[in-house]
């Protein structure tokens, strides 16, 4: 169980080292909370997928995770990928992964990560952050509170299995 932290005081954002066992680590434990929620995929991860995220993370150079601790519990991730958009001619910030740990919801964890993430993107001169995010997940409300839009028209993320 995670006791209550004070998030402005307690929880510091750091840009995960993907060499660094501990970061390692803890960014499979979360994604693996996450596959078992009913938002992920309502099942743990496979094994094999446990074992190879990290190498095939590092093989994508545009990778960048941040890792949400209070003292050395992980609270969340967010995993995010530099892309290009060719209507603004600039970088774009796509956000992947969100995801908190079950036991530290409603504490802010995911506002604070967004913010670390705008002010990154900010820094790396993006025009814009992205995400998908399914229509009934009650995350919505957080991505909406941080100004992120439907778009008109409204955009569908489609997806085409290829295993």
């Amino acid at each position: 169980m995670i006791a209550e932290a004070d998030v402005s005081t307690d929880v510091k954002i750091l840009k995960a080292d993907l060499n660094n066992p501990k970061h390692a680590s803890d960014i499979v434990k979360i994604v693996d909370l996450f596959a078992r929620d009913p938002m992920g995929q309502d099942e743990p991860l496979d094994e094999e997928v446990r074992v190879d995220m990290i190498a095939e993370m590092k093989k994508v150079p545009t990778t960048m995770t941040y890792i949400a601790y209070a003292s050395d519990k992980a609270l969340g991730i967010v995993t995010c990928f530099v892309g290009f958009s060719t209507f603004t001619a600039s970088k774009v910030f796509k956000i992947h992964d969100v995801a908190v740990h079950p036991d530290a919801r409603g504490m802010g964890i995911g506002t604070m990560m967004l913010e670390n993430i705008e002010e990154e993107a900010q820094e790396m001169g993006c025009s814009k952050i992205t995400l998908e995010v399914r229509e009934d997940n009650p995350a919505r409300r957080l991505y909406e509170k941080q100004d992120f839009e439907y778009g008109d028209p409204k955009w569908y993320f489609m997806t085409k299995n290829l295993n």
